[in-house]
């Protein structure tokens, strides 16, 4: 049975994605940027150790969804690595732009990021293991998922589109220390509007029978690859966003900031729009229709050559990438209520850590292409015009290589939708 909860609670559980996007997003958008252009580490070396780090952080993904799962405290199993794991979320994100050492940089910027990304997985996946346990009934959902993303937007919107020109105007670690503070109080505010359901705590599966059973749920087996891939580009957007306005269309650090804020102006009330035609139509559909529209407008960054086409270019993006944030939740709700039907367990911790695995497996192709960019393209981050191989590379990487791989999340997207569409007509069957 759905429990009812109070607006105030929906409202202040909802806002921890302030912080949680505000330090994420500006940690894609201007860490490597930062320590490449700023403190002159390698582009290709960076690029290569990011791909060892993805992969290390997947299987902490996993680790840490099966031990929130198998977590039996008196404060419950996820809110306990919320009240531990903000805190050293923020502080390491300072520290990330504030560095320790004169020298050294590319050790340092592992240490850090690891610790940070550690910090981060537990407190998060936390975060969004109490989502689908919460709320229950397809409007809650879909109404919660729309005010995260409208929270979550406003954090993008600062992290994304500020970070870069805050950075360099009031300096990287004050940028990094103001960040830090608005994640803290957002995530511990956040705890008023959580709470768990004591009839969840039930000893959860082995952990090899709890993979198992992960994957032989073959509309999460499609939904997390078709989500990977999504992500896959939106990630890679947000990263090669700075390199772009830099190098291919030089934008002002005014000009940049509108540009990736209009993005997320756009997306906040878009996020409302795509929550309603997931109830009217479904979560699968509207997705497929987001995936289509980010493949057609990215394209345009192929032919953008000032700084008011980016700009019209950014705030068409929006509309789609409102669709995916608020989407993408709903999807993997529905797969974890799914896998609670055929196992009888709440296993959203492991459901996350799964879907954190899979993601930050992307994250470590997301850098192989950089990797092999930036040694290909004969790109020179000293020097202020880029050869033009760099330029066309960049153009491709944001703007081409997005259709080809959303085609291919499009058709894994089609095939989740057949899956729910025969379970659906296998249910009219029985109540005929």
């Amino acid at each position: 049975m759905a429990t009812k909860v109070s607006s105030a609670k929906k409202l202040t559980y909802s806002f921890s994605q302030v912080g949680v996007n505000l330090l994420w997003q500006a940690f894609n958008t201007v860490a490597v940027f930062y320590y490449v252009t700023v403190l002159h580490v390698s582009g290709t070396i960076i690029s290569i150790a990011m791909i060892v780090y993805g992969i290390m952080n997947a299987f902490l993904n996993l680790f840490a969804g099966h031990l929130s799962d198998r977590t039996n405290t008196r404060m419950g199993r996820r809110i306990p690595y919320i009240v531990f794991g903000s805190l050293p979320f923020a502080v390491l994100f300072y520290f990330l732009f504030h560095p320790l050492v004169s020298h050294g940089y590319l050790i340092y910027f592992l240490i850090v990021t690891i610790l940070f990304d550690t910090a981060f997985t537990f407190s998060v996946l936390n975060v969004g293991a109490l989502y689908p346990e919460m709320y229950q009934s397809k409007s809650d959902r879909s109404y919660v998922s729309a005010l995260q993303q409208f929270f979550g937007i406003l954090g993008m919107i600062v992290g994304v589109a500020l970070s870069k020109s805050l950075g360099q105007s009031l300096g990287w670690g004050k940028m990094a220390a103001i960040f830090a503070g608005i994640a803290i109080v957002s995530l511990y505010v956040s705890l008023y509007g959580s709470f768990e359901n004591p009839a969840y705590r039930e000893e959860s599966l082995p952990w090899k029978q709890a993979i198992t059973e992960t994957f032989r749920n073959r509309r999460f087996v499609v939904y997390v690859l078709a989500s990977l891939l999504v992500q896959l580009i939106t990630t890679m957007f947000v990263s090669l966003s700075s390199f772009y306005t830099k190098y291919v269309v030089s934008l002002s650090a005014t000009q940049g900031s509108i540009f990736l804020g209009s993005v997320f102006l756009v997306a906040i009330p878009m996020s409302f729009l795509w929550a309603r035609i997931s109830v009217k139509r479904t979560a699968v559909r509207a997705t497929l229709a987001a995936t289509a529209l980010y493949g057609i407008f990215a394209l345009l960054f192929l032919f953008d050559h000032n700084p008011i086409m980016v700009i019209v270019t950014g705030a068409l993006l929006g509309i789609p990438v409102a669709g995916f944030m608020v989407l993408l939740n709903v999807l993997l709700a529905e797969v974890i209520d799914y896998d609670a039907a055929l196992t009888g367990k709440r296993r959203e911790g492991m459901y996350l850590g799964m879907n954190g695995f899979i993601v930050r497996i992307g994250m470590s192709i997301q850098y192989g292409i950089m990797a092999l960019f930036f040694s290909l393209s004969h790109f020179n981050s000293a020097l202020s015009n880029q050869p033009v191989s760099a330029i066309h590379g960049f153009r491709f990487l944001i703007g081409g290589l997005p259709l080809i791989v959303l085609l291919i999340s499009f058709w894994l997207l089609k095939k989740y939708q057949k899956y729910t569409e025969v379970k659906s007509e296998a249910q009219s069957n029985m109540g005929a």
